[in-house]
């Protein structure tokens, strides 16, 4: 860190990967960090670490040089930026908004227009990679926004992520994560089709198909990892990456493509079995559950 490194760093969003997130920054920064969380719970353990509490948005906002944000979609980051004595209201000329969560293109596009007329900055930067890799700093962050403004922010990010990529203009940081979460899930689908097929053949097992497809050309990060934590022992836990937040960002890929007058069958497909999902009780559940509705097919 040098002297042209923000005195004082914001963090709004205290929740599964926010948490680990700001728990970087504190750790790592050598800065003041001030947060806040609806939920006192998740301030509580970051003050216990060294931060400070700010009562609202509009207090954090104000005294920090540099906002992070991680919350849990477009509806969120809007309230924050724009009601009435949030950021857009509180911070000073100069401070930079770096959004980790993960939103609609049009809002970052827009964030980025509606921050510079208050001669502040933005970057879209979501997130990719699993609440372990936060807790460990692996985290894979593709950021949107001005050179200028991802040079500002790149130390601060690498204290939280391995790869760091500076993908664009702004929103491309939030397209490629759309992206991202949407390949992810039309995987996850595949995987649960091959374990589901694979079971009630009574041919295999679940450690053998989970082996061979790794060793083979359908190896993937989504096998590694939705595969053998959760399809492999049929575990979903909530508290992770839940059904409701994929169906959200897959939602969010299907609208840029309806803006776009670009078809996407799988992703579509993909969408209409979370929303089968959600509504027969797993909303809050993993989104690997996804095996659970092709489990029921012919039974």
């Amino acid at each position: 860190m040098t002297g042209t490194d923000p005195a004082t760093l914001g963090f709004l969003g205290l929740g599964v990967m926010g948490s680990a997130e700001c728990l970087h920054l504190v750790r790592k920064s050598g800065r003041p960090v001030v947060v806040f969380d609806p939920n006192p719970d998740g301030t509580a353990a970051l003050v216990a670490a060294g931060a400070m509490a700010a009562g609202s948005v509009g207090e954090v906002a104000a005294a920090a040089d540099v906002v992070f944000l991680s919350l849990p979609g477009g509806r969120e980051v809007s309230s924050v930026l724009y009601d009435a004595g949030g950021i857009a209201d509180r911070a000073r000329p100069g401070t930079l908004v770096v959004d980790l969560s993960t939103t609609p293109v049009d809002l970052a596009r827009a964030a980025h227009e509606r921050l510079a007329l208050r001669q502040c900055g933005f970057l879209d930067a979501p997130v990719a990679r699993t609440r372990k890799a936060a807790v460990a700093g692996t985290l894979a962050i593709m950021v949107g926004g001005t050179a200028e403004n991802f040079a500002r922010a790149e130390p601060l990010l690498r204290m939280m992520g391995t790869d760091v990529t500076h993908c664009g203009a702004a929103g491309a940081g939030a397209l490629l994560k759309l992206v991202n979460n949407t390949v992810v899930f039309e995987t996850v689908v595949a995987l649960a089709e091959a374990v589901t097929l694979a079971r009630r053949s009574g041919l295999v097992s679940d450690q053998v198909l989970f082996d061979v497809l790794g060793a083979g050309s359908a190896g993937s990060f989504a096998l590694e990892n939705h595969g053998r934590s959760a399809l492999l022992p049929d575990v979903h836990p909530t508290g992770i990456f839940p059904a409701a937040y994929m169906r959200k960002d897959v939602g969010y890929t299907l609208e840029l493509a309806a803006e776009l007058g670009v078809e996407l069958p799988a992703a579509t497909l993909a969408h209409s079995l979370l929303d089968r999902l959600c509504d027969e009780g797993f909303a809050d559940n993993y989104h690997t559950a996804v095996v659970r509705l092709l489990d029921r097919t012919g039974n």
